[in-house]
């Protein structure tokens, strides 16, 4: 998710213009990316302009976190994988956070007396849920593994099968009780 931040808008600060100005009618919108501002007024070519650079922190967030997946997937001490899954989501989180501050400097430049509207845009929403989804993995990364040895679960056969009179093919075979030989003297049941 956080990559996909690095290509989408992070923000949004649109301006609708009228007719008493001087541009054609339309909209100034200034879109915030990871790596720059893009100035596109209606009517006119979009001109990219140079930003802060926030997409290089969620470069490294993104990968810590995969170091961290890394570690998880082929390492079975947990230690060094809690470790980076901590860093990752502290780190992210605080990416994070600093690229939400750059909405409340937008909607102080837009001020109250212009006709400006700060949108949060798809990147940043992005970006806010990996830190989430990286605070999770950190959570249940640091949680005891149950002993798969004292409490085998319903993957042991012989736990799964014991309150069952099915069989572990699956079909119950139903079986009579042995015939009883017939007494002289009695007629035969029919």
């Amino acid at each position: 998710m956080a990559v996909g931040a690095c290509f989408l808008p992070l923000f949004l600060l649109i301006q609708h213009l009228d007719l008493r100005q001087d541009f054609p009618t339309g909209g100034l919108t200034i879109v915030e990316t990871a790596w720059g501002n893009r100035i596109e007024v209606a009517g006119q070519q979009a001109t990219d302009r140079p930003g802060p650079p926030v997409g290089i922190p969620v470069i490294l967030a993104i990968g810590l976190l995969a170091v961290a997946a890394f570690a998880a997937s082929s390492r079975p001490d947990r230690g060094l994988t809690r470790w980076l899954l901590s860093a990752g989501a502290v780190f992210t989180a605080g990416v994070a956070t600093t690229v939400a501050m750059d909405r409340f400097e937008l909607t102080a430049i837009a001020g109250e007396e212009a006709a400006l509207e700060v949108v949060t845009g798809p990147g940043m929403w992005l970006l806010a849920l990996a830190a989430v989804l990286a605070a999770a993995a950190a959570v249940l990364a640091h949680l005891p593994l149950r002993d798969r040895l004292e409490h085998p679960g319903w993957a042991d056969p012989a736990v799964a099968y014991a309150d069952t009179p099915t069989p572990p093919s699956g079909v119950a075979i139903t079986v009579l009780p042995p015939e009883e030989p017939e007494q002289p003297g009695e007629p035969p049941l029919r």
